[in-house]
C-alpha cells in the first residue's frame, strides 16, 4: 500500500499565506532490474537472465530512436517520446538549435491499461507529518506536539480506492 506524509507548502505568489497541507508520497523501496525480473519471471518458463537481457537490448535501442524523433511504445507498459523548451527569438533566422534548445528530456506516458491496472483497488496509508523538518510518525503524534491534542486524523483524502488509513490508530 503507497504511503504519503503531510507536508506543508506555501505559495510563491501569496507571502504571507500560512500554506497547505499535501499528501506527498513516500517510496519503499527501489526495485532494482534483476529483482523485477526475478519477480516478474517467478511462474514462467522465462530465465530471470533472459529477460534482463531484453531488456537491456530494449534500452540500448532506445536513444538512437528518439535522437531520430521517434517516440518509442513499450507493450502494454506505455510510450517514452522526446521533450524539450527553447530560449525564444524576434527573428527566427537568429535561432541556433545547438544553443538555444534546453532542457532535453524523455517523457514517459504509461498506457491506459497500465494505469488502470495501478489505479484498481488503490488505497493510501498515511505515514505521518513532516513539519520543519521534523518527522511524526502519526497525524495524531504532531497534533499532540502542536499541542491541539490527538482527538483523530483530520483532512486529507485518497486515491480512487479508499481512505486515510493511520499506521497507529493508538497514536
Amino acid at each position: 500500500m503507497p504511503k504519503f506524509r503531510f507536508v506543508k507548502r506555501k505559495s510563491l505568489q501569496k507571502k504571507d499565506d500560512p500554506g497547505k497541507w499535501y499528501a506527498s508520497p513516500i517510496v519503499e523501496n527501489r526495485l532494482n532490474t534483476g529483482t523485477v525480473c526475478r519477480v516478474v519471471t517467478r511462474n514462467t518458463t522465462t530465465a530471470p537472465t533472459e529477460l534482463e537481457s531484453g531488456f537491456n537490448l530494449v534500452c540500448d535501442a532506445i536513444p538512437l530512436q528518439l535522437q531520430l524523433g521517434n517516440s518509442v511504445q513499450l507493450g502494454k507498459l506505455g510510450i517514452l517520446r522526446l521533450s524539450f523548451g527553447s530560449s525564444g527569438v524576434d527573428n527566427i533566422d537568429a535561432f541556433n538549435a545547438a544553443t538555444m534548445i534546453r532542457n532535453v528530456k524523455v517523457i514517459f506516458t504509461p498506457s491506459k491499461e497500465l494505469m488502470s491496472a495501478i489505479k484498481d483497488g488503490l488505497s493510501f496509508e498515511n505515514a505521518g507529518v513532516v513539519d520543519n523538518g521534523f518527522v511524526y510518525a502519526t497525524t495524531r503524534a504532531f497534533k499532540e506536539a502542536q499541542g491541539g491534542g490527538g482527538s483523530g486524523d483530520s483532512g486529507g483524502g485518497s486515491g480512487s480506492g479508499g481512505g486515510i488509513i493511520d499506521p497507529d490508530p493508538l497514536g
